[in-house]
């Protein structure tokens, strides 16, 4: 703890914050992604309590980065009003986009002082991106750049780009049909048969889909039917006879088991395709099946 607190003094001293900090009080956490400091003003100085990682891995750049923040905090230039922060309760996706581009100018400015930190340029274009998937990857990414890049922020334009990011760069391409990650979107979290069906935009292709699922349940014995992020899959003494890939382009990929070959065979099911066909090739796949499974 001691060499904890030696490096805090010289990190708060090498920013020219000593004289505004009047305590600093130290708490360990068991990873690095909880890593965070909370401050209290007290007669025109801060009183500061620190959660550090208890791992000693990039140290020095871990405790850098959480006072490079509070240095923002007591600089003037940088305008720090908390009366507009982003209410985590009320807008937890304005929130977290808030917290992700003061992350990037911190750790821009990391970067540039050369003091490697957990969080390098790698990790926050990652997390960046992940939180902006809706935007689309490319879109997401240049984004990115672009306020990496940036020589300095106010706290002002660090809030107004949480509630207006893509407003601030209009000149960005927006592609005609959703990319994949837009499509798949909605169903990585907590997906369900419901939600992949929701992803059609064809009554007929649904009804086509729905049909097919409700005749395999009541043909196929044993059989289970399992959601993931990407779509249905059919699964028989476990082993995935068939998968369904939903999509908004008014298609299902069918992704089938031959048991004859041990192969699959991959078709497109539109609105045009025939039901009674599918099934009767699902029932006779499903019959060799099961007289392969063992009794």
């Amino acid at each position: 703890m001691q060499t904890r607190k030696a490096v805090v003094k010289s990190v708060i001293d090498n920013l020219g914050i000593a004289q505004n900090i009047n305590n600093v009080v130290i708490e360990g956490t068991d990873s690095p992604w909880l890593e965070k400091a909370l401050i209290k003003r007290k007669k025109g100085s801060l009183d500061v309590k620190t959660f550090l990682w208890t791992d000693d891995s990039f140290l020095y750049g871990r405790i850098y980065r959480i006072f490079l923040y509070i240095a923002d905090v007591l600089d003037p230039a940088f305008l720090y009003d908390p009366r507009t922060t982003p209410d985590e309760e009320k807008e937890p996706a304005i929130r977290d986009r808030y917290n992700q581009i003061w992350s990037l100018y911190v750790d821009s400015r990391m970067e540039g002082l050369g003091i490697e930190s957990f969080f390098d340029r790698r990790l926050r274009k990652n997390l960046f991106i992940d939180l902006e998937k809706d935007l689309g990857w490319t879109d997401a990414g240049k984004i990115f750049d672009s306020l990496w890049s940036r020589e300095s922020f106010t706290y002002s334009e660090i809030v107004d780009l949480s509630y207006h990011l893509e407003e601030r760069f209009p000149d960005l391409k927006r592609p005609e049909a959703p990319s994949i990650e837009q499509d798949i979107a909605p169903c990585l979290h907590n997906p369900t048969v419901g939600k992949q069906l929701d992803r059609l935009n064809s009554p007929k292709l649904w009804e086509i889909l729905n049909d097919l699922l409700s005749f395999s349940a009541y043909s196929c014995k044993d059989g289970i039917i399992v959601p993931c992020h990407y779509g249905i899959i059919f699964l028989y003494q476990n082993k995935v006879f068939f998968e369904l890939i939903p999509s908004e382009h008014r298609t299902v990929i069918m992704t089938m088991l031959d048991p004859r070959s041990e192969r699959y065979d991959t078709v497109e099911i539109t609105e045009d395709a025939n039901a009674e066909e599918i099934q009767k090739k699902i029932r006779d796949r499903y019959s060799a099946l099961s007289m392969q499974a063992p009794n």
